[in-house]
């Protein structure tokens, strides 16, 4: 089954939420026009990284984010680099993809007001925190990713984001942003946005042309087993969300100790073909939710 602009799939949200959400942002597009341009490039399979670099270093801040990741926590060898062209070569075309679509989402969550700063910072706190644990756990479990695993960590939440800014007061009583995330808060929200948040994040992917398997991951981190064949992706990002979520659970102890047996979607990739994964799994999840949180904190303050 691919992920499709299908009605199933992806529920036209309501017109009057569509309007509210228009009215708060100034664009529904979320790539601009250079973030669109540099990721043809880099689809290429003669690009240069002149090119690339001619195109990126257009836009300030895509070249700036490629930078600061380039030497990050995440991929820095011990020596800085201080030219674009060497942070494109240190992270490769796959990675500055990756890069530029998470610019793009950090620039489209800037433009939000104070009403949502409360929401969005809880939210992009935990996205970063699930974007190192999916990289993590892609290295881990040997899934062969290649960026796009830390991209829809970052992003799976965005439909919670959106819904945020487009009628706070309502997402306050649907959302508590407890983390204790069950398949009610869906309910929930279908029953006060005639959308859950996949589906409204995913609408917005789809709207704004980000690749499938990123959309498809928004749309099924609550049910990563209906997403086709982006299964691989949507498990991990599910797997990263529930280990994110028991890091930031309010009232949990610091000597509460994490149970991997209940991380369903680990078992989903083993079955769909993640040798040892569950094994694996167990054996790395203390050592992640002790170091991530650290990791997340750092990329997070730059």
């Amino acid at each position: 089954m691919e992920v499709s602009k299908s009605a199933d799939l992806f529920p036209e949200p309501p017109e009057e939420l569509i309007e509210r959400l228009r009215r708060k942002l100034p664009t529904l597009q979320m790539l601009p026009a250079v973030a669109t341009q540099a990721l043809e490039i880099a689809r290429q399979p003669d690009c240069s990284i002149a090119a690339f670099s001619g195109v990126v270093e257009r836009d300030l801040k895509l070249a700036a984010d490629i930078l600061k990741m380039a030497n990050s926590v995440l991929y820095s060898t011990g020596t800085p680099v201080a030219s674009l062209h060497q942070a494109v070569v240190r992270l490769g075309f796959h990675h500055c993809r990756s890069v530029i679509v998470s610019s793009s989402y950090d620039s489209l969550t800037r433009t939000l007001g104070a009403e949502e700063q409360a929401s969005r910072e809880l939210l992009t706190r935990h996205g970063f925190l699930t974007a190192i644990f999916a990289l993590r756990l892609n290295h881990c479990l040997h899934l062969g990713f290649q960026g796009e695993e830390f991209t829809a960590g970052l992003m799976h939440d965005i439909g919670r984001l959106l819904l945020s800014v487009a009628a706070p007061e309502t997402f306050r009583e649907a959302d508590p942003l407890d983390f204790q995330e069950t398949g009610e808060l869906e309910d929930r929200e279908r029953e006060a946005f005639g959308v859950s948040h996949a589906e409204f994040g995913a609408w917005f992917a789809d709207q704004s042309d980000l690749p499938q398997p990123l959309v498809a991951a928004i749309r099924f981190h609550h049910a990563p087993k209906d997403a086709g064949t982006h299964r691989r992706l949507a498990a991990l990002t599910a797997a990263a969300d529930e280990l994110a979520n028991f890091v930031q659970r309010p009232g949990r102890s610091e000597d509460e100790e994490y149970d991997p047996a209940t991380n369903d979607a680990v078992r989903l990739l083993e079955r769909i073909g993640a040798a040892g994964a569950e094994d694996k799994f167990a054996a790395n999840a203390a050592q992640l939710i002790r170091e991530c949180p650290g990791m997340a904190e750092s990329l997070m303050q730059g």
